[in-house]
């Protein structure tokens, strides 16, 4: 397994593919915009992870200071999971930008991956309709 710095091609259909997993119904449209938002956003940053030349992990970061970090999104294809796959990308940002501080904000779905890795966890409330939001945070 390989992590690679996928920002300049972000439209690539096996980097969507993985993407297309950290989204809410997500569509050709939906995806192409934002594939188009971090990549115009110079405090953005994406990786994914290889297995071989086939993606199986993104993850993507926004810098908001310079120790200070946001997961925007983070995936991994269905088969993959279980393996340490988005653990792993979490470290390879951690250690690349020397971060102090790591937060996220998810759902009842994966929660349970960010407390299994140590954030700290707090709940947001029904922030949509049905839907429980928690903010989850890193100190490191």
């Amino acid at each position: 397994m390989q992590i690679t710095d996928v920002k300049g091609n972000l439209h690539n259909k096996g980097v969507l593919k993985v993407l297309t997993q950290s989204q809410y119904t997500p569509t050709e449209e939906k995806l192409r915009l934002l594939a188009d938002k971090y990549e115009a956003d110079a405090d953005i940053f994406v990786f994914a992870c290889f297995n071989g030349e086939t993606a199986v992990g993104i993850i993507a970061v926004k810098r908001l200071t310079a120790a200070s970090f946001e997961i925007l999104s983070i995936a991994v294809e269905t088969a993959s999971r279980g393996k340490g796959i988005g653990s792993k990308m979490i470290s390879f940002v951690a250690e690349r930008f020397s971060c102090s501080h790591i937060c996220a904000e998810t759902d009842d779905d994966a929660v349970g991956f960010y407390r299994k890795f140590g954030f700290g966890i707090e709940s947001l409330g029904e922030k949509y309709p049905g839907v429980i939001r928690y903010l989850c945070t890193l100190e490191l």
